[in-house]
């Protein structure tokens, strides 16, 4: 007679100091955790398994950045040129144009000297000026275009309240979903065909700003047989995007449980041994 016994552990993990996370990178999307027991499976565990049960991580990824590259805007208004450095945060079209109102106001400009606004249609950047001959120069490094969606050129105003489309839909869902990859498997969850060591997904469901609270009804397995009969105590998880590029987290901590899943074989019969 033979029977499979579920066996279950869970673990909790925080990229918070404070509570045992090491080496934490300097945006926050990466530690280390050295356990004093290592995480490991008994020889002969069957169909074993992880997967992140709960995750709480903050959206607070930014939209605009220095380290992105698109945190400058160049004008040119009545032929002299300033550039605008926009300090790394969370932007939504309606924040970047009231930041930029601000900026204008403190250099004793008009504040709808450039209006930034957005056609719900086309889901393109409209760019309203308030002078003739008012330019944006995103041929500039470091430009703001992208996110905007706007090519690398000058733009020119012909006429007070001239308006000018951009040439592609407006870019600032730079974040779509968060991953948490790990070193603690090899393959994980495979992007396409390729092991990236990514335990699981964390769709964004709240406003910027916000705190995630996933707990979905069915996590997703990931094969965790390398586990059996060897243990780890030392690991590295990291918070990316879809693109698997780190996610900075703005100070924030963020902390998953994690649940190691795996059956044991009770039997009275006799098990043959594994040819070699």
């Amino acid at each position: 007679m033979s029977v499979l016994i579920p066996k279950s552990t869970s673990f909790f993990f925080s990229s918070d100091p404070l509570v045992g996370a090491q080496n934490v990178s300097v945006d926050g999307s990466e530690f280390t955790v050295v356990l004093d027991a290592p995480i490991a499976l008994p020889q002969g565990a069957m169909s074993a398994t992880l997967s992140v049960s709960q995750a709480s991580v903050w959206n607070t990824s930014y939209k605009i950045s220095a380290a992105f590259g698109n945190n400058e805007i160049m004008i040119v208004e009545g032929e002299v040129p300033f550039t605008l450095i926009i300090p790394d945060g969370l932007y939504s079209l309606s924040g970047l144009n009231a930041y930029l109102a601000t900026q204008f106001v403190n250099m004793l400009l008009p504040a709808n000297l450039i209006v930034i606004s957005g056609d719900d249609a086309t889901q393109r950047t409209i760019l309203t000026f308030l002078n003739t001959g008012d330019k944006v120069d995103f041929t500039q490094p470091n430009s703001v275009r992208g996110i905007l969606g706007f090519d690398p050129a000058l733009v020119v105003s012909t006429g007070p309240g001239f308006n000018v489309f951009s040439d592609e839909p407006a870019n600032f869902n730079r974040v779509n979903s968060y991953l948490i990859r790990s070193n603690l498997v090899s393959q994980g969850i495979p992007v396409n065909n390729i092991g990236q060591g990514i335990i699981s997904q964390i769709p964004i469901s709240v406003p910027p700003g916000s705190q995630i609270n996933y707990q979905p009804r069915n996590p997703i397995p990931v094969d965790a047989s390398e586990l059996v009969g060897m243990g780890k105590n030392a690991f590295t998880f990291s918070l990316v995007d879809q693109n698997l590029r780190p996610t900075p987290t703005a100070g924030e901590t963020w902390d998953f449980v994690l649940v190691l899943n795996y059956f044991i074989l009770l039997t009275s019969d006799k098990v043959p041994m594994l040819q070699l």
